[in-house]
């Protein structure tokens, strides 16, 4: 089952090879298919923004270089575009892509969701098929969400950028589901600034990209939705994220949990 999406993708990147014009006008040529927007650019809270269908792009100075902090919203077709969003603004700048063909030919709603098809560039590396379902940190992840006692509602996955779908009845390894232990004290007690409608906890098969080359990507959620966002990074290193600043703390709470809880699973394999 999917569920409803807040926004398919926000990021926050940097890139220090461009200048801040040049950034500028790849995005907008990614974004419109023009070196300029259409109603041009706006004065932001810290630069200058541009809003094209869906999308909200801010382009900033600084020290390490230009910034770009983007959001964008659609229906869920379109999620394997927002995913690729990156790597077209990254093309632009790097002046692979003609302008002609920044944007597809279809409208949003008929793109493709498959990440295997999505125009997003050469495939990675890193945008391989989600891992197992019994790979220890998720066996461990969603045991932990049983001993939180945390109510299905408050939960959801991701195995396609910019989708949410809600979990799958998970056995353990001799069959028995998974049960509550009692509550522990934890995060879940607050579901924080998240919409009644999104989930609190949500486990990221797919996880952040690897940036493009020379480029530094400071925050990924794709969607943007959840508190709490928890994926395996780097092969094997347990990481959290929250697009809330104030949950920082609980993040790192939830963080030492899953840690301890997982390497008890692997000890086990």
């Amino acid at each position: 089952m999917t569920r409803p999406t807040a926004a398919l993708l926000r990021l926050h990147a940097v890139a220090p090879g461009l200048g801040t014009a040049d950034l500028a006008r790849a995005v907008s040529r990614a974004l419109t298919g023009e070196d300029s927007p259409p109603g041009g650019w706006h004065a932001g809270r810290r630069g200058r923004v541009l809003r094209y269908e869906g999308a909200a792009a801010e382009v900033t100075g600084g020290w390490d270089g230009p910034e770009l902090r983007l959001r964008y919203r659609g229906e869920p077709a379109a999620a394997a575009r927002a995913a690729g969003l990156l790597d077209a603004i990254a093309a632009m700048a790097a002046g692979a892509v003609p302008a002609a063909a920044a944007r597809p030919t279809a409208p949003p709603a008929a793109l493709p969701t498959d990440r295997a098809t999505a125009p997003a560039g050469p495939p990675r590396a890193d945008r391989d098929p989600a891992p197992r379902a019994d790979a220890p940190a998720y066996l461990a992840w969603r045991a932990l969400m049983a001993r939180w006692q945390v109510a299905d509602r408050d939960l959801a996955e991701i195995t396609v950028p910019g989708l949410l779908t809600a979990p799958c009845p998970l056995t353990t390894a001799h069959g028995a589901p998974l049960a509550a232990a009692p509550s522990a004290a934890g995060p879940s007690a607050a579901r924080g600034p998240s919409h009644p409608e999104e989930p609190v906890f949500v486990y990221d098969h797919v996880g952040p990209p690897s940036p493009p080359p020379g480029w530094l990507l400071r925050a990924w959620f794709a969607p943007d939705s959840g508190v709490y966002h928890c994926s395996v990074a780097s092969g094997s290193r347990l990481s959290v994220r929250s697009p809330d600043p104030a949950a920082a703390d609980r993040s790192a709470e939830l963080l030492a949990a899953w840690q301890v809880l997982t390497a008890r699973y692997e000890a086990e394999v």
